[in-house]
């Protein structure tokens, strides 16, 4: 890992704390869209942090009768991708690369050298899965209380900030490189719903969703439909 790879989530760290992570570091490698990281159930010594790319949690259905899989989280550069496993050791969720990705493998007994090392340490990675934490429970109110406009406007505005934060987007242009199925999960709607939603915010002049892309025409105007509150994402003070 080389220091611009401090982005995004772990810009949070301190410099103390991203020295220690670095030297902790075990190897990188690099994953093809669409890949499977881990599934649900593994025994996992390791966790990754992402650097390049979007990566995606999915839960699957036990039954025939439900869908197969749901997006129900995704990963920016500078996000640790599974570091609840650290303390649980098998999750409950499949980790897959969403598109092209490179990611840092830390060893689990590599982290808990730097949290044993002081209790600042442990803070500052524990802060990590704090603030994912926060994103997770929005995401749960997103697809049960939001109207689909709103919703999808709502993870646009998200998906806008982090990747601000992660240095991944221009002034209105970010990767999106999402199918059109992958945002029915996301918003809790369905594929045909998501298509006329889309169609209603490009009409708007909110934005446009296209070919791997969200064109961003009027930022207040796509907070405003979403009743965007950043506030969940806990902004790294400058």
């Amino acid at each position: 890992m080389k220091d611009q790879d401090r982005r995004g989530a772990v810009r949070r760290l301190d410099p103390g704390s991203w020295r220690l992570l670095r030297t902790a570091c075990f190897e990188i490698r690099l994953l093809d869209a669409r890949e499977m990281l881990s599934k649900a159930g593994e025994r996992l010594d390791v966790s990754a942090l992402l650097l390049d790319g979007l990566m995606a949690r999915y839960v699957r259905g036990s039954k025939r009768s439900e869908p197969q899989s749901a997006i129900v989280a995704i990963s920016v550069p500078g996000d640790f991708v599974d570091l609840h496993a650290l303390p649980l050791k098998r999750l409950d969720h499949d980790i897959a690369a969403l598109t092209r990705a490179r990611i840092a493998i830390f060893p689990h007994a590599a982290l808990n050298d730097i949290i044993e090392r002081s209790s600042h340490h442990a803070r500052q990675l524990w802060g990590l899965t704090m603030i994912d934490a926060s994103i997770h429970r929005h995401w749960i109110f997103r697809s049960s209380r939001l109207r689909a406009l709103a919703s999808v406007a709502d993870f646009v505005s998200e998906m806008d900030l982090r990747l601000q934060d992660a240095g991944e987007s221009t002034v209105d242009r970010l990767p999106l490189p999402l199918l059109q199925t992958d945002l029915a999960e996301i918003a809790g709607l369905s594929p045909v719903h998501v298509s006329r939603v889309c169609r209603q915010l490009r009409e708007s002049g909110a934005c446009t969703i296209r070919d791997g892309y969200a064109k961003i025409h009027d930022r207040a105007l796509l907070h405003h439909l979403a009743h965007f509150d950043p506030s969940y994402l806990y902004p790294p003070e400058e």
